[in-house]
């Protein structure tokens, strides 16, 4: 299991930058006034809870189809399929994060984050604002995929595969929970640094979703047979 570990943990931390993990905890916690820390740790919860909950499913599916997805992907046309899907990926990165541009924020953004985490917030506030991290993300969950590919590919038994999975979503969102812990701890000493991660996390969000949209792009190209067309005719320049 050891090794397994060492091959997943890197990629739970890779995912402690996205935006369910982080991004909307911290937006969470600058709220003006009126904050409720305990829904705080309950969105956390209930998003680390919604991605092993997706990811034991993802392991079933992928056990019960392995040797049939293997010769898909094999075949002429998996490969052709690979090859198109990794080009297409690498141009939706390039669009998304140098193409287009951002919109102005909305008022229902706020007016979610009061219903899951402020004064008046609700039970079923919570739980619609997690569930829609978690399913808005889903796109761009690689690092998440590919340890599941990782557990997927190993001889561990079920039990432990499981218990690697919830490893990773707890240290998945241990930095948001550290972050929450500081906040109810002193307000005044990490406002301003919550206010600067903030800051970054929003000027640089479109840039990062890009660099992870581009790096599934490469794996699928660079396991298609277009990618060794490619660095051959490359290589002949």
């Amino acid at each position: 299991m050891g090794d397994v570990l060492g091959q997943v943990l890197p990629l739970a931390l890779l995912d402690t930058l996205g935006v369910s993990t982080i991004a909307i905890p911290v937006w969470f916690l600058l709220m003006p006034s009126g904050l409720r820390i305990g829904r705080v740790f309950g969105y956390l919860a209930l998003v680390s809870l919604g991605y092993l909950v997706l990811g034991l499913v993802l392991l079933s599916t992928l056990a019960a189809v392995r040797e049939d997805l293997k010769s898909a992907l094999e075949s002429p046309a998996g490969d052709t399929a690979m090859g198109v899907a990794g080009g297409a990926l690498l141009l939706l990165a390039a669009w998304y994060g140098l193409l287009r541009r951002e919109r102005p924020g909305s008022g229902r953004l706020v007016r979610w984050r009061e219903q899951a985490v402020g004064r008046s917030s609700t039970a079923k506030g919570l739980i619609t604002v997690s569930t829609l991290a978690v399913v808005l993300e889903a796109a761009t969950m690689f690092p998440y995929l590919a340890a599941i590919g990782i557990l997927g590919d190993s001889a561990l038994p079920w039990p432990s595969q499981a218990a690697v999975l919830a490893v990773y979503c707890l240290v998945m969102v241990a930095p948001a929970v550290l972050v929450a812990l500081a906040r109810l701890v002193s307000k005044s000493a990490v406002h301003r640094p919550l206010r600067r991660i903030d800051i970054w996390l929003r000027d640089n969000a479109r840039e990062n979703t890009a660099w992870l949209i581009a790096l599934a792009g490469f794996i699928l190209l660079s396991n298609s047979t277009a990618y060794d067309r490619i660095m051959a005719l490359l290589s002949s320049d």
